[in-house]
């Protein structure tokens, strides 16, 4: 312990944490494809603020789902700043609660006349009617999904960050070893930037299609973030699987 002046141990921990934000910055701007990843969710939680923000609310249920809004930002750059310092366990949690709002508000896209019952709701309606697991199970119906890959995704992310796991411990080790406090891993920032993609981005353009009196610029602003989600990335199972392959190889 440091015994030199009150906090002295806090401050040198926080400065440690801003020397790793500044050697991943580093590592993802030597990688066009971390690049990529990057810049879609730094455009994600642009649009989510614009949406926010700068879009005043016409109606009492978007006033709502704005709310929701400030969740994902907050939830997303949180994320980005764990990641980044080297926290990945944690910013990976942060990705699955991204998940989570997201299909809500998927959910509540397609059923606004669901949005004032969610928001008066006390916890018995609000578990036996808006619990995750329900809205997943709902958005599989309405998709025709039986495969039920949603449940399969936020699994996967309680399982790694969200649960005390000894499968999670993959995230806090490196080569093997039990890491305490935050290290740089490229292995662990090249999975969380694709798993954010992956979250933030379809979140961030779903939340913006609840406000369809939204400014011109705005509703340009959302389609060309839409487009560029998908074209950038609908070929991108192979740098998942590469993604997924190295994470494995680095706990065995």
């Amino acid at each position: 312990m440091n015994k030199v002046g009150p906090f002295s141990d806090l401050r040198i921990n926080h400065d440690q944490e801003e020397k790793f934000w500044a050697e991943s910055l580093a590592l993802i701007e030597a990688d066009q494809e971390m690049v990529k990843r990057l810049q879609i969710i730094e455009r994600a939680l642009a649009l989510i603020f614009g949406y926010t923000i700068e879009y005043t609310s016409k109606t009492i249920d978007e006033n709502t789902v704005q709310m929701l809004g400030v969740r994902l930002f907050n939830a997303g750059a949180a994320g980005l700043k764990l990641a980044l310092s080297g926290y990945y366990q944690i910013a990976f949690h942060q990705a699955r609660d991204i998940m989570e709002t997201g299909y809500l508000i998927d959910y509540l896209r397609t059923s606004p006349g669901q949005i004032s019952v969610w928001k008066t709701a006390d916890r018995g309606t609000r578990r036996k009617l808006f619990d995750p697991v329900k809205i997943r199970i709902a958005l599989d119906e309405r998709d025709g999904d039986k495969q039920m890959r949603r449940a399969a995704e936020y699994a996967k992310l309680s399982e790694l960050a969200s649960h005390a796991s000894y499968h999670g411990f993959r995230l806090t080790a490196r080569q093997g070893f039990g890491e305490l406090g935050p290290f740089v891993e490229i292995v662990n920032l090249k999975a969380w930037l694709h798993e954010m993609v992956l979250r933030l981005g379809p979140a961030a353009y779903l939340y913006s299609r609840h406000f369809p009196q939204a400014e011109a610029k705005l509703v340009r602003f959302s389609e060309e973030f839409g487009t560029d989600l998908i074209v950038g990335f609908k070929d991108d199972s192979g740098y998942r699987e590469d993604v997924e392959e190295a994470n494995d190889e680095s706990v065995r």
